[in-house]
């Protein structure tokens, strides 16, 4: 449980299930109970994984390519709680547009059932990031 390199795998596989548009592989990452949270750039703050779990729905239906490239990750831990800092490098596709945008996100995460499971994702893109490719 104390080990950083859990939570730096913890929150890879998140970003994984963000660039593979795949709702089931979130189901596997995000502590799937009333206390998780996201809060997106641009969005209203959701709390309980049905919410969250709908609007990745959302998001994936509305989206045709995705890929994360974070950086200046940092992992910070005590005892079941873990948090990561990082930065994201955006590039997504919806419909036609292609688009690239940074964000600093913080991914806090729970030691729970033997595993590092995401209960907070809160992300805000950078000022004059945002670029239509």
């Amino acid at each position: 449980m104390t080990d950083p390199e859990q939570v730096v795998e913890a929150n890879l596989k998140f970003y994984f299930a963000l660039e593979s548009l795949d709702v089931d592989l979130m189901d596997e990452v995000w502590a799937t109970d009333a206390s998780a949270i996201c809060i997106y750039p641009g969005w209203n703050r959701l709390a309980g994984w049905e919410n969250i779990r709908a609007s990745w729905e959302q998001i994936f239906k509305n989206t045709s390519f995705m890929r994360i490239d974070v950086s200046e990750v940092s992992v910070e831990m005590q005892g079941a709680v873990a948090w990561v800092t990082c930065l994201e490098n955006i590039t997504m596709a919806t419909g036609e547009q292609m688009r690239r945008e940074q964000a600093y996100a913080t991914n806090i995460f729970i030691f729970e059932d033997d595993r590092w499971l995401l209960v907070l994702h809160h992300a805000s893109i950078l000022p004059n990031s945002q670029e239509t490719v």
